[in-house]
C-alpha cells in the first residue's frame, strides 16, 4: 500500500511497467477530461473507472474488498472520503475470490482509516484488504477515479 501526496506520485516508478505507465497519464493529468464510466488507458492492462454518482457511507455492516489481479490507485476530485484497512491476515474472507470480477470480500476489524482527498492518493496491491467510500465527517457525495492496473 501506499499512501502520498499526488504531486509526488511519480517517485513510486519503477514497481512495475504498467504501473508506471498508469502514473506518467495520472502525471500529465490526462484523466481530467474522462466520461463516466469506464475509460481504457491501455488495452484491458490499465483502465480507470469515473463513476457518475458516488456518495460515502457509514462504516455499519460493510464488509472489505481485495483483488488479486489488478492494483487499484484511488484518486479523489472533488470532496473526501475515508478507506479502512486491514492486514489479510487478520480478515475472513466472506465471499470467495471471483476471477472475472477481480474481487473477494472479508470482515476484519479496522486498523488503518485513511482520508483521501484532492492533494493525496491511494495505491492497494493484490491482497490488501479495504473498504472505500467511508464518509469522513458526514456522508456526501463525491468525484473520484479508481485506477485499476495489471500486475
Amino acid at each position: 500500500m501506499i499512501y502520498a501526496e499526488l504531486k509526488d506520485i511519480k517517485i513510486y516508478k519503477g514497481i512495475n511497467k504498467n504501473l508506471d505507465k498508469a502514473i506518467d497519464f495520472i502525471v500529465e493529468k490526462k484523466y481530467l477530461n474522462a466520461n463516466f464510466g469506464k475509460n481504457i488507458v491501455e488495452e484491458n492492462t490499465i483502465y480507470f473507472d469515473y463513476p457518475e454518482k458516488v456518495i460515502t457511507r457509514e462504516n455499519i455492516g460493510l464488509e472489505l474488498e481485495y483483488h488479486k489481479k489488478y492494483i487499484d490507485i484511488h484518486i479523489v476530485l472533488e470532496g473526501e472520503e475515508a478507506i479502512a484497512y486491514t492486514p489479510f491476515e487478520d480478515c475472513i474472507e466472506t465471499q470467495s475470490y471471483d476471477t472475472k470480477k477481480d474481487i473477494a470480500f472479508m470482515t476484519g476489524k479496522t486498523q488503518a482509516e485513511l482520508i483521501l482527498n484532492t492533494k493525496n492518493f491511494l495505491i492497494l496491491f493484490s491482497k490488501e484488504p479495504h473498504l472505500p467510500l467511508l464518509k469522513v465527517s458526514k456522508i456526501k457525495e463525491i468525484k473520484k477515479l479508481v485506477f485499476k492496473i495489471e500486475m
